[in-house]
């Protein structure tokens, strides 16, 4: 085979950085086309805010003279791990079966950190932990939720043949609703609110929770600080991730609890399953994949946690137990027979001694790797 490793700069080159996982996954039937705006955006200075703070590399390759592979490397400089540990990251990473090309594309990466100034290489994860990371390594026969990496399996061993290995696991849950909720929480429940002065905010319109929405996000600034790859939202963000979710979210599966000066001290943020609805669009959101994806989504049985959080000097007094009764009763009403749990870092016992206590099981798992240059 003959390889070639192309640097992206022309705008043919990124359109096909773009829509090549599209042509690769053509007949992966596991895999979920994220909607190609996104694709698109993601590389594109004007869309994505990130890029003016990071240094990127985006590469193709070329097998025998066909698309066959891409990947971008960055430093993204708002990240104190840049600093402090001299790391760069890779994401958006394809290849074929071949260990030539996925070769040639991550040493080109590794030579390009390195010059740089960096000591290690992790991926794949994006700019932030908001961004989709880690290839899945268990569970390939599960359907992907929402913003997570659907990979085929050979790409985790092309990356260890070429010196990878394991950074961080993420585990995913699934947790089957039950036709009633433990006891426990019940009898918790209203011990809990009076307690703690809070207010539980429970919604069945969209403009009902939309000024709620801001106050989600400046909660998860303050408590996601310290996670793994997160980055703090500006405002700009914050105003476009609040239309962003006010356009996927069922507002059932969003709870908000609220302090006596009416500040979030609590959340958690669910969605019904749009998986089946992006794939029925084929990842095209105009003109009929909206409609595809809502139609889809009122049908959906999974509920997909894609957020939640517990300010600091409220963790431990029973906040969790409120919202998680909250979303039980939501989900028995609205006919859910299961819960995705999305990510949860195999470091989080707590979170995941929760998800034990309400029947979950480990029924995925993602890896970041990383790699000393």
């Amino acid at each position: 085979m003959s390889v070639r490793i192309v640097e992206v700069s022309k705008a043919e080159e990124k359109k096909i950085f773009s829509h090549l996982p599209y042509r690769l996954h053509s007949r992966h039937p596991g895999w979920i086309p994220p909607p190609r705006p996104m694709e698109r955006n993601y590389i594109n200075p004007r869309k994505n805010r990130h890029l003016t703070h990071a240094d990127t590399l985006c590469l193709l390759s070329y097998t025998d003279g066909l698309p066959s592979g891409r990947i971008m490397g960055l430093i993204n400089h708002e990240l104190r791990e840049v600093e402090e540990k001299r790391q760069a990251r890779f994401c958006s990473f394809e290849s074929i079966n071949d260990e030539q090309t996925a070769s040639g594309l991550l040493s080109a990466v590794e030579a390009w950190a390195k010059k740089r100034g960096m000591v290690k290489i992790i991926g794949p994860i994006g700019f932030t932990n908001q961004d989709p990371q880690g290839f899945i390594i268990e569970g390939f026969e599960q359907r992907p939720a929402l913003n997570t990496i659907h990979n085929f399996d050979h790409v985790p061993a092309l990356l260890e043949k070429t010196g990878y290995s394991k950074e961080l696991d993420y585990l995913t849950y699934k947790i089957p609703i039950p036709e009633k909720a433990p006891d426990l929480y019940y009898r918790l429940a209203p011990r809990v609110l009076q307690r703690n002065k809070v207010t539980l905010l429970e919604f069945k319109k969209k403009k009902q929770a939309k000024i709620y929405l801001p106050k989600m996000l400046r909660l998860m600034n303050e408590t996601y600080r310290n996670l793994y790859g997160f980055v703090v939202l500006s405002d700009e963000e914050i105003e476009r991730r609040t239309a962003t979710y006010l356009r996927i979210m069922t507002p059932e599966f969003f709870k908000i609890l609220l302090d006596e000066k009416e500040e979030a001290v609590a959340f958690i943020f669910g969605i019904r399953d749009i998986t089946e609805g992006i794939r029925a669009a084929g990842g095209r959101l105009f003109p009929l994949g909206y409609l595809k994806i809502r139609y889809e989504q009122k049908r959906a049985r999974r509920l997909d946690l894609l957020l939640g959080a517990v300010k600091e000097e409220y963790q431990g007094r029973g906040l969790d137990v409120m919202m998680a009764l909250a979303m039980l009763k939501s989900a028995q009403a609205s006919g859910i027979e299961y819960a995705d749990s999305h990510h949860e870092a195999e470091s989080n016992t707590l979170v995941q001694a929760e998800m034990k206590r309400m029947g979950g099981f480990v029924y995925k798992r993602h890896r970041i790797f990383q790699k000393a240059l």
